[in-house]
């Protein structure tokens, strides 16, 4: 008998696991409470401006997908001496490695979610991209979500594109 495969959705459900990601890896790594505002979805291109990014591709049998984590060196920077202490002078290079650390966590713990109920979601290995006031631009031609997080006053993203790679369409 062969299993069938669930196709991932953009949806509440995996909105639900990016929040509980995010939280649970900000508050176990770094001691810090983030709040979540309502998920954004829509459709096509879209910019989002940060100073640092974690991407990292996801695939499915017929789809494929981009998760990004997008912050700004000051969100960094402010939740780091919680880790490394607050006598040593934070860096990019140490911001950079941060954002990718966080990026390997959170989407870690998504894709552990969305396996144990029958999704077969593989990760790709992570990049981080930086420049100050850099912006990521997807050309997915499918759908997208994008849920917003505030941390001590600074707002990061948490965004994710998926495209059907069968027939045209666009996944739902």
């Amino acid at each position: 008998m062969t299993q069938v495969q669930k196709q991932l959705a953009l949806d509440g459900v995996l909105a639900k696991d990016i929040i509980a990601a995010v939280v649970r890896s900000m508050r176990e790594t770094f001691n810090v409470e983030v709040t979540a505002d309502p998920p954004e979805s829509g459709d096509g291109m879209v910019s989002l401006v940060g100073d640092i990014s974690g991407i990292i591709g996801m695939v499915q049998q017929q789809l494929d997908g981009t998760m990004i984590l997008c912050m700004t060196f000051d969100a960094v920077r402010d939740i780091l001496p919680q880790v490394i202490g607050e006598s040593v002078t934070i860096t990019h290079e140490m911001a950079v490695d941060a954002v990718g650390e966080l990026t390997n966590m959170v989407f870690g713990q998504v894709k552990t979610e969305l396996n144990n109920r029958e999704y077969q979601i593989k990760l790709g290995i992570p990049c981080v991209v930086t420049g100050k006031g850099h912006f990521v631009c997807q050309f997915h031609r499918g759908k997208y979500m994008i849920v917003p997080f505030h941390l001590a006053g600074h707002l990061f993203q948490v965004y994710v594109a998926t495209h059907s790679v069968f027939a045209g369409k666009d996944a739902e």
